[in-house]
């Protein structure tokens, strides 16, 4: 018999990476008196230098014991911050019966068991009732805010895919709530639903005006609409917000020069060679590069 439980909410996601362990030693200590030894005999790393480190730990006594597995992934930016790590035990050499349980950053907990003996599954799963039941509970606030986790982490995935159903989610908890309507705007974008993407990436803007991200990502779908004369005026109260940002700049070099307003196209362009990421730190230049086709563009405008 196989039984498996997964929780994967915020809660679960930040549950101690140490229960784990611990929660493996109570059971084999309920179901068999078995002590896991508090050290272990055997211990295997492979780690590599701010990228990640595998660590395989064996904690038994003769043929009888649990074997402890992590794996924690460096953040690329920080490497004091893991952005993945996988902590999993998993018992061995008892009869009739196996238990592994993994706690997981992006998976939350995840609970197997194989047993014959229908009694030390139910047993089991009770006492991780007992112990995590409070994992699957969420507030409205809790799921909204796991959603919009989602959309910024998965959401361009499947061509926004993702994204527009986490978002219509979203939208149904909070409908005057900014990241919602801008994420789904910009997922229905990338899906190619433009006219639907105007409709809440221009709330979005309403719901918050000092946000030029907003105003720059309706400016592009209308862009994608043809709709010249909307573009210009969202892509120019984006760039009011933030005049040196190297890809409003560009893009509103492109939407003037479609209106035939070269003169100020080439002004733009410029900017935005200027303002580029080959020409700024090496600490900057992980932003998209419009540079060439800036190039192309200010040549084309200046004949």
């Amino acid at each position: 018999m196989k039984e498996k439980i997964e929780i994967n909410t915020m809660i679960a996601r930040n549950v101690y990476s140490t229960e784990s362990f611990q929660f493996v030693k109570s059971v084999l200590k309920k179901l068999y008196d078995f002590e896991v030894p508090e050290k272990a005999k055997e211990i295997h790393i492979q780690n590599k230098l701010y990228d990640y480190t595998d660590e395989l730990r064996l904690f038994n006594y003769k043929e009888q014991g649990v074997k402890y597995h992590s794996y924690y992934k460096i953040h690329e930016k920080d490497s004091t911050i893991p952005s993945f790590y996988s902590i999993s035990n998993e018992s061995f050499g008892f009869p009739d019966f196996w238990i592994k349980f993994t706690i997981s950053s992006q998976e939350g907990l995840i609970l197997e068991l194989e047993s014959k003996d229908k009694k030390l599954i139910k047993s089991t799963v009770a006492l991780f009732d007992e112990e995590f039941a409070y994992c699957r509970k969420q507030s409205q606030d809790e799921i909204f805010d796991e959603l919009i986790h989602e959309i910024r982490t998965h959401g361009t995935e499947e061509n926004g895919e993702i994204g527009i159903k986490k978002g219509l989610k979203a939208i149904e908890i909070y409908p005057q709530d900014f990241w919602a309507r801008f994420y789904l705007g910009c997922s229905l974008a990338l899906n190619g639903q433009h006219e639907k993407a105007t409709e809440h990436l221009l709330l979005a803007t309403r719901l918050d005006p000092k946000n030029f991200d907003a105003f720059y990502n309706l400016a592009k779908t209308y862009l994608e609409l043809k709709e010249l004369s909307n573009a210009k005026d969202a892509m120019l109260k984006a760039h009011k917000l933030a005049k040196k940002n190297h890809a409003i700049n560009y893009y509103l070099a492109v939407i003037l020069e479609k209106l035939a307003e070269k003169k100020e196209a080439k002004k733009y362009y410029q900017t935005a060679i200027d303002t580029s990421p080959e020409k700024q730190p090496k600490t900057k230049r992980h932003i998209q590069s419009f540079l060439k086709k800036a190039e192309k563009g200010l040549l084309r405008v200046s004949k």
